[in-house]
């Protein structure tokens, strides 16, 4: 993903069009950046743990498995605070599930209407043309 951002030919083409202290250039390419070091940070990370991969629940990689640890433990709260009901693994498998089940539908109506429309055009290649 960190690769394509850079070589991603409609928004090159897009960025050509703008002034450089327009606001989406400027965003753009903050984003870029941004993406750029976060994936860098991340690749270093997992290349200090490779052997994670194939061995997760050791007990070298069990800062891994913190964060979603962390996000389970936040949405148990938040739904014991809402709701007054316990959140149990189960649900929380539900709901990741049902929101991938969500995501899935819409990929797939866009990909099946949209994209043929209109391409992978994002729209603001028309900018300054009145």
């Amino acid at each position: 993903m960190t690769v394509t951002v850079w070589f991603w030919h409609d928004i090159n083409d897009e960025l050509r069009e703008y002034e450089f202290n327009h606001a989406l250039a400027t965003t753009t390419k903050i984003w870029r950046w941004s993406l750029s070091f976060i994936s860098l940070n991340f690749l270093i990370q997992s290349l200090n743990n490779i052997n994670c991969l194939s061995f997760i629940n050791s007990t070298e990689c069990i800062i891994w498995l913190g964060p979603s640890a962390n996000l389970y433990l936040n949405f148990k709260n938040l739904f014991n605070f809402f709701f007054g009901a316990s959140f149990t693994e189960p649900i929380a498998k539900f709901f990741g599930l049902f929101a991938l089940l969500i995501y899935l539908l819409g990929l797939i109506q866009w990909s099946i209407i949209k994209l043929p429309k209109s391409g992978r055009n994002s729209g603001f290649s028309e900018y300054g043309k009145n």
